[in-house]
């Protein structure tokens, strides 16, 4: 459920308010590229070129196509894994990408985090493959996503709105993990 309707629509949702408050892209264009942008997602779509033709056929059946490429690079690009070396010098990609980052933490990120998590079957936290806080000697559980990924997003955005929004979902992470291992670590000695 991390990546299920609701998701789209906070994408959505976010993309228009960073869009609106930099004026960086064609509001219609970032609607409908958040609205598709997990379409051909490799974690949940078996075939991800299918999933792109897919993209493809919808869009010039829709009268679409003389903005289908630009779409289809933003969406191909914009995950945190994405396997292009290249950076994207597109407005629109940094507005959606921003968007979808953001959705990946403060609150809602921890939720989907451990969500996909169990998911997955990971642990929610080994403390034999993290030996101290930040430091990760391994890859097995959710809390280790956070160091993985979660907690490098804030230095990832693209967009001055969406640096302002990351900081604010960033220190929610932080809370978040201290009190973890606060509760982990529970010594009935400190009351």
């Amino acid at each position: 459920s991390g990546h299920d309707w609701w998701h789209i629509v906070r994408v959505r949702n976010l993309a228009r308010f960073i869009n609106e408050m930099e004026q960086l892209a064609d509001p219609f264009i970032v609607e409908i590229t958040a609205l598709l942008h997990d379409t051909a997602d490799s974690k949940f779509a078996a075939d991800s070129e299918k999933g792109y033709l897919l993209i493809s056929e919808f869009m010039d059946k829709n009268g679409l196509s003389t903005i289908r490429d630009q779409v289809l690079n933003v969406i191909k690009n914009i995950s945190f894994s994405s396997k292009s070396t290249r950076v994207l010098d597109d407005p629109l990609f940094y507005v959606v990408q921003d968007a979808d980052r953001l959705d990946a933490i403060g609150a809602i990120g921890v939720a989907r985090a451990f969500n996909y998590g169990g998911f997955r079957n990971n642990k929610i936290f080994d403390p034999e493959v993290i030996s101290q806080i930040g430091s990760v000697i391994g890859t097995s559980s959710t809390i280790s996503h956070f160091y993985e990924k979660l907690l490098l997003l804030k230095y990832r955005m693209n967009t001055l709105t969406g640096k302002q929004l990351a900081a604010e979902r960033h220190e929610f992470l932080e809370v978040f993990l201290k009190e973890f291992y606060k509760e982990w670590e529970f010594n009935n000695k400190s009351l």
